[in-house]
């Protein structure tokens, strides 16, 4: 009965979140970039005085203000977005209640079901008002130990212009040589949210776009299985079956696309925990893709034949070899990930050196760019797989000639 099966279009609907983050995102390194710029444009003999005209401006306000006003347009359409997937779930689970001549609720008039939606929005959306606060937010940085080090964006704001005023009144003779490692950083890091910051204990540190849209597929996966959960007991399924999809981490193999049946006594609830209880990775958790839908056993159709199932099993530990080491698809869509990552991590490089005007940082940039994107598509083409294009995307990207 599920609705979020259909990974293109989940994927589309949690672009929208990730686009406005990760612009977010080329805001603030166009910010940092030009006052790297700013303070190289100075005389050392006028650097200090300037540099303190710098930290008193207004930039940090107007990126934290910016911030603010993408949470709230995203946490209004987290509103709307709960409720039309709502809608359309328990729409599609009409024809159930007819089968077993239960009496059919729809949304509008299930005031309990609209209670507990809402309450799944407000966490979500008050994750996202955490996530994005501006205690959480920063960089990270590596210094010549190894040692991780966490800068909330005014502190990044500040040292950076330290950085960049020390350079200068020191008379560095590559200014912006001088300054591409530390720009590289604040690229390869991008905007991050700090869990500690917001009252967790892992110290975890999270790419801020990327943080939201697993916040708002968390949502919709507790939308999801909540309505499941309801319908299932409301029309009396006896049983649960798993989405299934290829290629599948190994570890999921075996359970993807099965069905199971509850014991005497037992809920469809009881018996997802059951199952999850004998897996390392739950299903639906750490980047798992797999769906639990509640079934009626004898009365629902399987979703998926056995002989596609033995199939996908075969093919999940087939190798195909490629710069001297061997993939399984599963395998192959991890490295393919990596290189989409480097190729973004490239991208904001090159954005945060061409607002600085370190014309040599853009050349480097773009060629380590046009390298990993013929990899990309190489090894792609090697493994039979499809690339994608939006996965790529870096909001203010320009390409320019690497010569």
């Amino acid at each position: 009965m599920a609705l979020l099966t259909d990974e293109k279009q989940l994927d589309k609907t949690l672009e929208r979140y990730y686009n406005r983050y990760n612009k977010y995102n080329e805001k603030v390194l166009k910010t940092l970039g030009k006052t790297i710029k700013e303070v190289g444009d100075m005389k050392p003999s006028e650097v200090h005085q300037l540099a303190q005209q710098l930290k008193y401006s207004d930039d940090i306000e107007k990126l934290t203000q910016e911030l603010a006003d993408i949470t709230d347009k995203s946490n209004e359409d987290i509103d709307k977005l709960f409720k039309k997937f709502a809608e359309e779930n328990v729409e599609f689970a009409e024809v159930y209640y007819d089968m077993k001549n239960k009496e059919y609720i729809s949304y509008e008039d299930n005031i309990q079901l609209q209670r507990m939606i809402q309450a799944i929005a407000t966490n979500t959306s008050d994750k996202m008002i955490n996530l994005s606060n501006t205690r959480a937010i920063g960089f990270v940085y590596k210094d010549d130990f190894g040692n991780i080090t966490f800068k909330d964006l005014k502190k990044t704001y500040y040292d950076l212009i330290d950085e960049a005023v020390y350079k200068v009144a020191t008379g560095t003779a590559d200014y912006q040589s001088a300054m591409r490692n530390v720009m590289n950083s604040l690229a390869d890091s991008g905007v991050r949210t700090h869990e500690e910051k917001i009252g967790y204990k892992s110290g975890y540190t999270k790419r801020l776009d990327s943080a939201i849209r697993q916040n708002v597929l968390d949502g919709l996966r507790d939308v999801n299985q909540n309505i499941e959960n309801q319908i299932g007991n409301e029309i009396g399924a006896n049983g649960i079956e798993i989405s299934a999809h290829f290629p599948c981490a190994e570890d999921h193999l075996d359970i993807q696309g099965r069905r199971f049946v509850t014991r005497d006594g037992e809920t469809t609830e009881d018996l997802i925990d059951r199952i999850n209880s004998n897996l390392d990775r739950p299903i639906g958790e750490y980047n798992c893709k797999h769906f639990i839908m509640p079934i009626i056993v004898g009365v629902d159709d399987t979703m998926y034949s056995e002989h596609r199932l033995w199939k996908w099993k075969q093919q999940s530990y087939e190798k195909i070899e490629y710069e001297g080491k061997r993939y399984t698809p599963y395998e192959a869509t991890q490295m393919q990930r990596k290189l989409e990552t480097a190729i973004r991590k490239q991208k904001d490089r090159q954005i945060i050196a061409r607002a600085s005007g370190d014309k040599e940082g853009v050349r480097i940039a773009q060629q380590k760019i046009s390298e990993l994107t013929t990899k990309y598509k190489d090894f792609s083409n090697t493994m039979n797989m499809d690339t994608y294009k939006n996965r790529l995307t870096v909001s203010g990207y320009k390409r320019v000639k690497a010569s």
